[in-house]
């Protein structure tokens, strides 16, 4: 008897592939997956927890209130005879924890002779007004404005007290603080080896600010000075400043200039013989660049940037003199600014320091980079009102930019630098600081 088979076909292969597919889709089904990153994780940790600080301040605050009462007028219902002071219920008032007022119920306590009500020393401490300027300078320096400042403010649920007036007034205190914290800032214990000297544009005027490398390549800001320009006058200023702060003009120090006449001619009459100036070579490449067509810009640097890598100062000035050479076949005004000052862009060199703090040394960078810092702090202003306004925020700007230096590259060489500062001074440099004098 002849068996019948069913005929070979792909329907089988069919439903095992589906049935395949539907437990892989199941299974990515239950999988959980947070789109977080560990930067976004962290902040949502340390938000949570600063909410938590918050709210176990408010609950040691209210301990400490109602201890101080138990102190005063003793237990609850607790009959003390001769006590001076008794309870008198609670009303609502206010703490400043973490820069924001919180609501609390602050417990009272008055008089038994009928005197009225009794003040409680550690509620008054608890509303201490310089808890909530301090905190509005921290979250304003980071970049936000007083509007949204009651939304990053840490949280609690009974907070109030953090409109924008209040803030803005908060700031301005703390800000002025910095401001004169900065100008009675002592140096009698430092050597500055370095010290740096731009001037930057800020808000419509002129910020002339000093910036202090110590000698373990410390990065230190020693001062700010507000002027219409950079002249030779606010800039002695600064300088005769620092020098009564303590800062030293008896030793040699290299000071690191934009190019401008004025800065050279008041380091030379605050420092005199020790002041060892070196301009830096970026700014001078913008002059000449500035005198120049476009077409010619790139092989400007490529000559400018062999010279300035060179170890042996003959051999970089024989390559600046070569490139002068070229510049004047071009453009005599380009020639002119590159020979004006030439050997000061070349005194790192002469002082022969290794190239990674060669390279620190030879440009006004630090401070460049200190105020990208505080104009990213006042980018959200809208006006500027009174005069001391701008120098309030760049302080803090500044200040904020301070706390995160760290030291200069190439600060394992900064003995080397020290040995060559005190060696004698070669002739150009003596001959340059004459005339300037």
């Amino acid at each position: 008897m002849s068996r019948r088979y069913p005929k070979s076909s792909g329907v089988g292969k069919q439903h095992r592939r589906v049935r395949q597919i539907k437990r892989q889709a199941l299974a990515q089904a239950e999988e959980v997956q947070l789109p977080l990153d560990v930067e976004t994780l962290v902040e949502l940790s340390r938000q949570a927890l600063s909410s938590f600080a918050v709210e176990v301040g408010l609950k040691v605050a209210q301990c400490l209130l109602e201890d101080e009462v138990k102190e005063r007028c003793g237990e609850r219902h607790e009959r003390l005879p001769g006590r001076e002071e008794t309870r008198f219920g609670h009303q609502r008032g206010f703490l400043t924890i973490a820069g924001q007022k919180v609501s609390v119920d602050k417990p009272r306590v008055r008089y038994t002779d009928g005197r009225g009500e009794a003040e409680l020393e550690r509620y008054a401490l608890l509303q201490s007004p310089e808890a909530m300027p301090l905190s509005a300078l921290e979250h304003l320096v980071n970049g936000v404005s007083t509007r949204r400042y009651e939304k990053v403010v840490h949280l609690a649920r009974k907070g109030f007290g953090v409109k924008k007036s209040s803030v803005s007034r908060g700031f301005v205190r703390a800000s002025a603080k910095e401001v004169e914290r900065l100008a009675e800032r002592r140096f009698d214990d430092e050597r500055f080896a370095v010290i740096f000297i731009d001037a930057q544009p800020y808000a419509g005027e002129m910020m002339v600010v000093a910036l202090g490398i110590t000698t373990a390549g410390e990065k230190r800001l020693l001062g700010l000075r507000q002027g219409a320009t950079e002249n030779a006058t606010v800039v002695t200023s600064l300088l005769e400043e620092l020098r009564s702060r303590g800062v030293r003009t008896d030793v040699p120090t290299l000071f690191v200039l934009d190019g401008a006449k004025a800065l050279s001619a008041a380091v030379v009459r605050v420092w005199g013989k020790f002041a060892v100036i070196q301009r830096c070579q970026i700014h001078k490449r913008r002059n000449v660049e500035a005198h120049l067509p476009e077409k010619h810009h790139d092989e400007l640097r490529e000559r400018l940037n062999a010279a300035y890598h060179e170890t042996n100062v003959t051999q970089a000035r024989t390559l600046l003199a070569a490139t002068v050479k070229w510049l004047r076949r071009i453009s005599p005004a380009a020639a002119a600014s590159l020979e004006e000052g030439l050997e000061e862009t070349l005194t790192v060199v002469r002082l022969g320091v290794p190239e990674l703090l060669r390279k620190t040394l030879s440009t006004t960078n630090p401070i460049e980079s200190a105020f990208s810092v505080a104009e990213s702090v006042t980018r959200r202003v809208k006006r500027w009102r009174d005069g001391d306004m701008r120098e309030r925020w760049c302080v803090a700007g500044l200040l904020d930019a301070e706390s995160r230096f760290n030291r200069i590259k190439g600060h394992k060489h900064m003995p080397q630098l020290l040995a060559a500062l005190d060696r004698p001074l070669e002739a150009p440099a003596l001959d340059t600081q004459r005339k300037l004098a």
